[in-house]
């Protein structure tokens, strides 16, 4: 059994319906962050649990709607600090629809004993990541917001904890960068916003992401790697408008 699936939406609910009706394998906890001004996430749900009774088998289901969008980073915090006794969480982007079987193969490779992050299909469109990872590296650095670099920053971090992290197989489909491809404003806003991003990375780790990082401490400052502090300037500035 899945302990808890965390899966953060901020539109096109009807493919958030998709995902949710793919699950094809036991979970204890399912938690949906909506990060929208439309509160979709509910009927999403409700649709969902019509032809997948699966979902009835659920021991709770959770629906959070903060009071703005938290971004992909802050989200999957939030989603793993509500579980803070499970061993390992789940965490799926909303636009992906589970393949027969994924989900239970990432689950028997998370009940593996040690510190992993597991991705599936060569990417982090649906992933395990277990509580030591957390321990050794810190929380996914937020100030990548609200999206975008805040997984291969934390592919840098495990890499220099020497912390597994790798990709199963699996067919689950993805359709990705839903969130500023379904309209233009969508559009306009990671086209400021992304480059932001990659600056940020380039002053934490002396290259573009997956380029030929060189820092071994974040900001090349000699500290922790889990070492970030949130800047809410930053946020406000980043902030998709």
């Amino acid at each position: 059994m899945i302990p808890a699936l965390i899966i953060p939406v901020i539109n096109r609910f009807d493919l958030l319906t998709k995902c949710l009706a793919s699950i094809d394998h036991r979970v204890r906890e399912l938690l949906i962050i909506d990060n929208s001004d439309e509160g979709g996430a509910v009927d999403a749900l409700h649709k969902a649990m019509e032809s997948n009774a699966i979902l009835y088998e659920t021991v709770n289901s959770w629906v959070i709607n903060p009071r703005r969008n938290l971004g992909v980073a802050a989200s999957w915090n939030l989603g793993m600090r509500q579980f803070p006794s499970e061993k390992w969480w789940c965490i799926a982007n909303a636009d992906t629809e589970f393949a027969a079987g994924d989900l239970a193969r990432l689950c028997a490779e998370m009940t593996n004993p040690g510190e992993r992050w597991v991705g599936m299909a060569g990417d982090w469109r649906v992933f395990g990541l277990a509580r030591p990872v957390i321990d050794k590296v810190g929380w996914f650095d937020e100030n990548l917001h609200p999206i975008y670099c805040e997984d291969a920053d934390y592919e840098r971090r495990c890499t220099l904890a020497g912390v597994p992290w790798y990709f199963i197989e699996g067919s689950s489909a993805h359709v990705g960068s839903v969130s500023w491809k379904s309209d233009e404003q969508g559009g306009r806003n990671n086209a400021r916003t992304y480059p932001e991003n990659v600056a940020y990375y380039v002053r934490k780790w002396g290259a573009a992401p997956r380029s030929g990082e060189h820092f071994t401490t974040p900001f090349n400052a000699g500290g922790s790697l889990a070492d970030w502090r949130l800047d809410i300037d930053r946020l406000r500035h980043l902030e998709w408008r």
